[in-house]
């Protein structure tokens, strides 16, 4: 019965029965390579088969919960792309309500953030992040962390549900220093909330009796010893099935910065990701310093520390866009970065979106600015080109999930 089900429900994401185009528009341009613009598999498909039977699950059957990581630098702090992402794939199957999952109140450590939600606060605090030349505290998936010592200080995320997805939430894991020197903290909200404390996972629980759209917290001394709060971020569930799609990206971020991040191992357990998408290499080949082999490496101790959390990880490497430095000089290690991210694919079991090769290769950045969809310093693009790479992703990764159907079926 459940493979006429699946046969029946193939047909009806072929045919498109919800009225939503099964790919996003994409306009018909020779600067943009759709011919280059699918998934490759240069080695097995193990990893992607696991990863697109649970999407199937979700997608046919409405059963279970996908968790995606999308990793980067500036690219992917601001989450434009990754949010046209998360829209498309949350809004693929209408009155799906997945989580929003990892959030983090940027404006604190007075840097930009995703549009989706406001962050407002009070109180004095401090920050650092994975590119500071010295950490005053630990930090972990996030790669940037805040903290106090102000009792008065609050924190408030406010979510956009007009312009985006609702993200509404009823269980909220604060990933934060959980020991005898930080204050304890109060929910401010209108509905009743109940907190518990794990230390050694290293976050706590805020049970909420009803799934709400806006976060408030407080902190309060109840203990002598008590002298700051230091968070990490939020994950903000809820109980229905849907995608959960996390974006994890700081200004300037390489694979380096990121294992400088002493709880990443340990908060990769609450992401549990099903899928990552691997987007960090901008900033490193833009270093004095960059080698294949160093990358490479780098690029491998990420992975190890993900696979604790979930071994059946399916991980897509994302390539550089083509870009030149500040000193208007063309970057040619765009292309061992591509080199590197197939070699990545094949040892790890995963998949490129071969960005450089969509563009055009060396020098379209050139072409994609004179389009307006790369800003001036041809190395970040504009509204308008994030917009256009989330849908060729969407696009790539879609393809590659319905040709797994049309395998399996």
């Amino acid at each position: 019965m459940r493979d006429w089900i699946v046969a029946i429900g193939f047909c009806l994401v072929m045919i498109n029965v919800y009225g939503q185009p099964i790919r996003a528009e994409i306009p018909n341009a020779d600067y943009i390579h759709t011919d280059q613009a699918e998934l490759h598999f240069p080695g097995s498909t193990e990893s992607a088969d696991v990863f697109f039977k649970k999407m199937e699950n979700l997608m046919l059957f409405g059963e279970g919960k996908i968790n995606v990581v999308h990793f980067g630098g500036s690219h992917i702090q601001a989450d434009i792309y990754s949010n046209r992402m998360r829209q498309w794939l949350g809004g693929y199957i209408p009155n799906q309500q997945g989580a929003r999952g990892l959030v983090f109140p940027f404006r604190i450590a007075r840097t930009n953030g995703p549009y989706d939600y406001r962050v407002d606060y009070t109180g004095d605090w401090s920050h650092v992040r994975n590119v500071s030349r010295t950490l005053d505290t630990k930090l972990g998936a996030s790669g940037i962390s805040v903290y106090t010592s102000d009792t008065t200080a609050s924190v408030q995320i406010t979510f956009d549900t007009k312009k985006n997805l609702p993200h509404r939430f009823n269980r909220i894991k604060v990933l934060h220093e959980v020991d005898s020197l930080s204050y304890e903290m109060k929910w401010l909200g209108s509905d009743s909330a109940q907190i518990h404390h794990y230390p050694d996972s290293g976050f706590s629980v805020i049970e909420l009796t009803t799934p709400v759209d806006t976060l408030e917290l407080g902190f309060t001394k109840t203990d002598s010893l008590q002298n700051r709060f230091i968070l990490y971020g939020f994950y903000l569930e809820n109980d229905e099935p849907g995608f959960t799609y996390n974006s994890i990206g700081v200004n300037g971020a390489s694979t380096g910065s990121f294992l400088k991040c002493e709880l990443f191992e340990q908060h990769m357990q609450v992401l549990n990701p099903d899928i990552v998408f691997f987007g960090i290499g901008i900033n490193d080949a833009h270093g004095s310093n960059f080698t294949k082999r160093g990358f490479i490496a780098n690029y491998d101790e990420i992975i190890r520390q993900i696979r604790t959390a979930n071994p059946n990880t399916f991980f897509v490497f994302l390539t550089n866009n083509d870009s030149y430095g500040y000193n208007k000089k063309l970057n040619t290690n765009g292309v061992i970065v591509q080199e590197a991210m197939y070699e990545l694919a094949q040892k790890h079991n995963g998949a490129v979106w071969d960005m450089f090769a969509v563009m055009g290769g060396l020098k379209s950045a050139n072409i994609w600015k004179a389009r307006d969809l790369l800003k001036k310093d041809r190395i970040h693009f504009t509204r308008e080109g994030y917009n256009l790479i989330g849908d060729l992703l969407f696009n790539a990764l879609m393809e590659a999930y319905e040709n797994y159907l049309i395998a399996e079926n």
